[in-house]
């Protein structure tokens, strides 16, 4: 019988490990307001597949997973913090237009979009262990690797609510493109870009300190 309460539950955690900001929601954000809903969905497609892996990962108890991004945290943190600097020079260098053309991507730029935003998302080891740590805290799921119906039902949820969060972010966002004007585009590259550099860069001076 379908557990719907753990569907659920898997959808409130699917938009909540979200909706923090963090460096997906800012690209996915700029891609909407200078191209559009599919550029912004591109984006979030992303990070969709990586949540989804690791939700499936954490509620299948593969804890061999968790384990190795334990073991390996300063390496995935040096990859994530790299892959954050490149991606915050980039937008602090990017057009400080907005294009009117209802998508002007091309497919090689969706698919870098994606790509990038799986990137962000799996070089950040704490999605990861996050979804161990709340799957393990739901009645043991995710430490009884026999218990497959109720993994699948919660991956599922996880898959459907954060298809959802990405969907309305990018729509939402995209809604603005027609009233921004072109300076604060401008201005939202700078702060974005400076953010995110400034943070990848204090994830690999912590590396480098220890910590």
């Amino acid at each position: 019988m379908l557990d719907v309460s753990l569907v659920a539950t898997g959808i409130l955690i699917g938009i909540g490990v979200n909706a923090p900001v963090g460096p997906t929601n800012v690209m996915c954000i700029h891609r909407a307001i200078r191209n559009g809903p599919t550029s912004a969905m591109a984006a979030g497609g992303g990070a969709f597949v990586a949540d989804v892996l690791f939700a499936g990962l954490a509620a299948f108890g593969v804890t061999a997973i968790a384990t190795f991004v334990e073991g390996h945290l300063p390496v995935i943190k040096v990859i994530g913090g790299a892959v954050m600097v490149a991606f915050g020079v980039k937008l602090l260098y990017a057009p400080s237009s907005v294009s009117r053309a209802p998508e002007n991507d091309t497919t090689l730029s969706l698919v870098r979009a994606a790509l990038t935003s799986f990137a962000l998302t799996v070089t950040n080891p704490a999605v990861l262990l996050g979804f161990f740590a709340i799957f393990g805290g739901l009645a043991g799921i995710g430490e009884n690797p026999g218990d497959y119906g109720a993994a699948a039902l919660l991956t599922v949820g996880v898959a459907i609510g954060s298809a959802a969060w990405w969907a309305a972010l990018s729509i939402g966002a995209s809604r603005l493109r027609e009233k921004i004007a072109e300076s604060w585009l401008g201005r939202i590259n700078t702060i974005s870009g400076s953010g995110l550099t400034l943070f990848g860069f204090a994830i690999l001076i912590a590396v480098a300190l220890g910590f």
